[in-house]
């Protein structure tokens, strides 16, 4: 673990607890030229250098942090992240006119991306998904949620799981496993065949993932099918996640929520109903501004989510058919210019929300005793990162108080 004695920062800018809902949700609390002392891998002073440097034990590596802004690491909490193949055909017919399902049917869609993973062994997967992590560690994220998804079958979805864990033990990223085998239905199965083949697996996936998710939409999964997965998850001990309300408002909402899901993702056709549900409850409504710019449809209700107090997280959902990015420094300027969340609230939604919708204690904020997950960024000015959109400001990345990477 890291000791690290940060002086010289501009800026240290951090939400005050986890989770943060509106009308602190509008709120950071920002340390002027303050520095940072790390031991052991946790945050154990901040303040003015003298304030900092009375709690010193030892010889600290010593960073100068060159005026520069520190945020708390990026958490991306929802990706699609292990994948073999890319779908840039069905990008470009999109572009052409094409609806995305039309695209899809015409290029492979995700059974396209099922059948590449399938033929990829574990190893180049490993191979695969460190490329891509090392793309996100450099834009900020060090923690992410992964789902499996694209196996769709009992060996290959265990398959993901493996490769999730590996991933977990071979770079800096903190990974959180998801179970997603009710992503979409193989071909040649009924939705309820291979429901009972995913609720058949999910007693050997409970040591392997610490979620389950499902998409629960026409066409896919229905609401009893989803609750049926949900009820063999619980008795498993996984806690449960769901994309709901992306292409029709079905009652996933109230399903997760009655199940105590800890987050709800997507909700781009969300009820006012539905919305007024998850204010009044603990479940973390997760949203993926990447998606409505990548497949060009609207935008999730994410100002009023924000004001009608729902815990409010901003994802990548990175994957290749509908969101081949991992630029979480991206989704908060989305959030901003499509959804008017304001710099601090989408500060707050991808580092302490996106951290609590994972279960991750003492991550996603700078506080004594906090896990030392830190982003140096090449800011005069917080707020300038989501207005200064399209490059990536991150100078410095520490996991754990350990200098993970560096734009030196």
């Amino acid at each position: 673990m890291g000791h690290l004695l940060i002086r010289n920062a501009r800026q240290v800018v951090t939400a005050r607890q986890q989770p943060v809902r509106a009308p602190d949700m509008s709120r950071v609390q920002v340390y002027e030229n303050a520095s940072l002392y790390v031991r052991d891998g946790f945050i154990r002073a901040i303040g003015s250098l003298m304030e900092v440097e009375k709690e010193i034990f030892g010889q600290p590596q010593v960073v100068d942090a060159g005026n520069q802004v520190i945020l708390p690491g990026l958490v991306d909490s929802h990706t699609h992240s292990v994948f073999a193949g890319s779908r840039e055909e069905e990008f470009c017919l999109r572009n052409a006119g094409l609806s995305y399902e039309e695209a899809a049917g015409r290029a492979g869609g995700i059974l396209g991306t099922v059948a590449a993973t399938r033929q990829a062994s574990r190893e180049e997967l490993v191979e695969i998904g460190s490329r891509y992590l090392a793309l996100a560690l450099r834009h900020g994220t060090t923690s992410m949620e992964i789902k499996s998804g694209y196996g769709l079958d009992e060996e290959n979805e265990i398959k993901l799981l493996q490769v999730i864990h590996d991933l977990d033990q071979l770079q800096p990223i903190q990974l959180v496993p998801t179970y997603l085998g009710a992503h979409a239905i193989p071909p040649g199965k009924t939705a309820a065949q291979y429901t009972d083949e995913v609720i058949a697996l999910l007693p050997r996936i409970a040591g392997l993932a610490q979620y389950c998710d499902a998409f629960c939409e026409q066409g896919y999964f229905n609401l009893e099918q989803t609750e049926q997965i949900f009820r063999q998850a619980l008795r498993c001990g996984l806690k449960l996640r769901l994309h709901a309300d992306q292409l029709t408002a079905n009652g996933g909402v109230a399903l997760a929520v009655s199940m105590g899901a800890a987050s709800v993702d997507h909700l781009e056709r969300i009820s006012d109903q539905e919305i007024a549900l998850l204010a009044s409850s603990d479940t973390c409504a997760t949203l993926l501004p990447g998606v409505s710019l990548f497949l060009r449809y609207g935008y999730p209700p994410g100002r009023c989510l924000i004001d009608r107090g729902a815990i409010v997280a901003l994802a990548s959902n990175f994957n290749p058919g509908s969101c081949m990015c991992m630029n979480l420094q991206l989704m908060m300027s989305l959030a901003g210019t499509q959804m008017a969340f304001s710099p601090e609230e989408a500060i707050n939604a991808a580092t302490v929300n996106a951290a609590y919708s994972l279960g991750l204690e003492r991550t996603g904020l700078i506080a004594v005793g906090a896990m030392a997950d830190l982003v140096m960024m090449d800011l005069a000015d917080y707020r300038m990162m989501p207005y200064f959109f399209g490059i990536n400001h991150v100078h410095m990345v520490i996991k754990r108080g350990r200098i993970v990477w560096t734009n030196a």
